[in-house]
C-alpha cells in the first residue's frame, strides 16, 4: 500500500508541475487545431483508434492498462481548467478506451467456450451460421456450436467452428448438424498469421473433414435463409447459361464467390495485379463506384440523383448477397469515395472518413491489424478522393470514351496508396498493374450492369436464357484473354 500511495503521490507532483517534456509541445497550435465539435470530435476518433493500435501490436496487461486509464481520469478532473492539459488528458482518456476496447474483444477460455476442447475428439451440435464457402475441391462452413458430447457427459458450450468438408453431400445455412472430429487450434501457416486471421471472426477451433449427420434445416435467420436461397438460383441460373471458367468468373466478379475460378486463372489475375476485380474488395467498390456515378452523371441525371441511385444500388448489392462484415465494410468505403464526389469538400470527408473507420473499428477492434482487405479498403479511398483528381488532370490526353480516362485515373489513384501495403502483405509487385487495369476496369461496369440484366431476364424466361447471356460470355472471354495475355511476360510481377 505504500508503494501505490508513493506511485499516486509521485503523478499527481509530476502533474502539478507540468513536467518539462509537456512543456515543449506547441499549446497554440493544439488549441487552435481543435477550434471545432467537428476537429474535437475526429481528435477524439484518432486517439481511440491509436489506443486500439497500440493494443494490437503491444501486449498490455489489463491491471496496469486500468491504473493507468484511472491516473488519466484523475488528471482530467484535477487538471481540466488548462487548455493544453484538457486536450492531452482528454485524449489520452479516448487512447486507454481504445486500448480497453481491444482486451475486451480478446477470447476468454473457459468450459463452456468451444476452443477450451482444442486436441480433443469431441462431438459438436451446431447450427451452419453463414453461407457455406465452396472451393474447387472443399467447402468451409462456419458451425455456432451450442453443445458438446464429451465422454458420455453433454455440455452447453458457444462458439464458432470452421469446419472444412467434402462439397457432397452439400450443407446450406440454418442446417442443424452433429459433428464427430477432432478439434484444433488455428496456428500460422508458412508465415501467414492464419489465427490472426481467423480471430477477427472470432474463430478459435478448426475441425476438418468430421464426420456429419443432419439433423434438421430451417434454423438460421428467415431473411438470410431467403436471401441465400435466392442467390444459389442465381448462381443455378449462371451456371445454366455460361460454361466454365466464365461462369464461376462472373459469379466471383458480381458476389464475390470465387471458389469454382481455376488456380491457374487466379495466379493470373495475381500477377497482373487484377486480383481486386474477383473480389468484394473496398478497392473493387470504390472504384466501380467512381465509374458508376461518371455513367449516372454522362446521362445527364444531376448529382444529387446519381448519389441517391449508388447509394441504393449499394445497400441492394449488400443485403443481395447476405451483407457479410467484409462486404458491408468495403461497401461503406466505396460510398465515402461517392459522398466526396458529391460534396466535394475534403474536410467533410475528411470526419466520414475518421468517423467510418472508427466505428467499424469499434464493433470490431481485430481488423485494425489483421483484416488487410479493410487496410487496402481504407487506402484505396484515400487514393481516389485525393489523389484521383491530380491523376484525372495529367491523364488529359487518354481518351475519354468508355471511361478509359477514368479507369486509369481510378486504378493509379488506388494503388498508390496500397501499394506499400500490397508489398508488404503479398511480397509482389505487379508492374504491369496499371495497363492491364485501363484494358480490365472499363469492362467491369459494363458487366455488372449487362449481368444482373441477363440473370433477371433468364429467370423470366429460362428458354431464352443463352442469347441473354452471350454478352456475359463476350466480355467474361475479354477478361479472361486479357488476363491470361498480359500474365505471359516475363517481368509481369516480380517478387520482393
Amino acid at each position: 500500500m505504500l508503494d501505490m500511495a508513493n506511485l499516486l503521490n509521485g503523478v499527481g507532483k509530476a502533474i502539478s508541475k507540468n513536467a518539462s517534456i509537456f512543456n515543449m509541445i506547441p499549446k497554440k497550435l493544439l488549441v487552435n487545431q481543435l477550434s471545432s465539435p467537428a476537429k474535437i470530435f475526429c481528435y477524439f476518433l484518432i486517439c481511440f483508434i491509436a489506443g486500439v493500435g497500440l493494443a494490437s501490436f503491444v501486449p498490455v496487461d489489463f491491471f496496469w492498462a486500468y491504473l493507468l486509464g484511472l491516473a488519466v481520469l484523475l488528471g482530467v478532473l484535477f487538471v481540466w481548467p488548462k487548455p493544453i492539459w484538457r486536450w492531452l488528458l482528454l485524449g489520452a482518456l479516448f487512447l486507454m478506451l481504445g486500448i480497453f476496447r481491444y482486451q475486451f474483444s480478446l477470447p476468454q477460455t473457459a468450459a463452456d467456450k468451444i476452443w477450451f476442447y482444442n486436441g480433443q475428439a469431441v462431438q459438436v451440435k451446431g447450427v451452419v451460421f453463414s453461407e457455406p464457402d465452396i472451393r474447387s475441391d472443399h467447402a468451409k462452413i462456419i458451425i455456432l456450436v451450442s453443445e458438446i458430447f464429451l465422454a458420455d457427459e453433454k455440455i452447453k458450450v458457444s462458439g464458432k467452428l470452421l469446419t472444412k468438408v467434402n462439397l457432397f453431400p452439400s450443407w446450406q445455412y440454418g442446417d442443424e448438424l452433429v459433428l464427430n472430429c477432432r478439434l484444433k487450434a488455428p496456428a500460422p501457416i508458412n508465415g501467414f498469421a492464419y489465427d490472426r486471421y481467423l480471430a477477427k471472426d472470432n474463430i478459435y477451433a478448426l475441425c476438418y473433414y468430421p464426420s456429419i449427420k443432419l439433423i434438421s434445416t430451417g434454423n438460421g435467420h428467415w431473411l438470410l435463409g431467403k436471401i441465400f436461397a435466392f442467390k444459389n438460383s442465381l448462381r443455378a441460373a449462371v451456371s445454366q447459361n455460361l460454361p466454365e471458367p466464365h461462369a464461376s468468373l462472373f459469379f466471383g466478379i458480381n458476389f464475390g464467390s470465387r471458389g469454382g475460378i481455376p488456380q491457374a486463372l487466379t495466379d493470373d489475375f495475381n500477377a497482373t495485379g487484377t486480383t481486386h476485380l474477383i473480389a468484394i474488395s473496398g478497392m473493387n467498390i470504390t472504384i466501380i463506384c467512381g465509374l458508376l456515378i461518371d455513367l449516372f452523371l454522362a446521362c445527364g441525371l444531376p448529382r444529387k440523383k446519381s448519389f441517391g441511385l449508388v447509394t441504393a444500388s449499394l445497400i441492394l448489392f449488400i443485403i443481395l448477397i447476405g451483407w457479410p462484415a467484409s462486404a458491408t465494410r468495403a461497401a461503406v468505403m466505396g460510398w465515402l469515395v461517392v459522398l466526396a464526389a458529391t460534396v466535394g469538400r475534403k474536410n467533410k470527408i475528411n470526419y466520414a472518413l475518421i468517423f467510418s473507420a472508427a466505428a467499424m473499428i469499434a464493433v470490431n477492434p481485430k481488423i485494425l491489424r489483421t483484416d488487410v482487405g479493410f487496410q487496402l479498403s481504407f487506402l484505396a479511398v484515400i487514393g481516389l478522393v485525393y489523389f484521383q483528381p491530380f491523376f484525372s488532370r495529367r491523364l488529359s490526353w487518354v481518351p475519354e470514351g468508355l471511361g478509359l480516362r477514368d479507369a486509369l485515373s481510378l486504378t493509379l489513384a488506388a494503388q498508390v496508396t496500397t501499394l506499400p501495403l500490397i508489398i508488404y502483405n503479398f511480397g509482389r509487385i505487379s508492374l504491369l498493374a496499371p495497363l492491364v487495369n485501363l484494358f480490365a476496369v472499363p469492362v467491369m461496369l459494363y458487366l455488372m450492369l449487362v449481368g444482373f440484366l441477363a440473370v433477371g431476364l433468364s429467370l423470366i424466361f429460362p428458354p431464352a436464357g443463352a442469347y441473354f447471356f452471350l454478352p456475359v460470355w463476350l466480355m467474361t472471354n475479354y477478361l479472361i484473354k486479357i488476363i491470361e495475355w498480359f500474365s505471359g511476360f516475363a517481368y509481369a510481377a516480380i517478387n520482393v
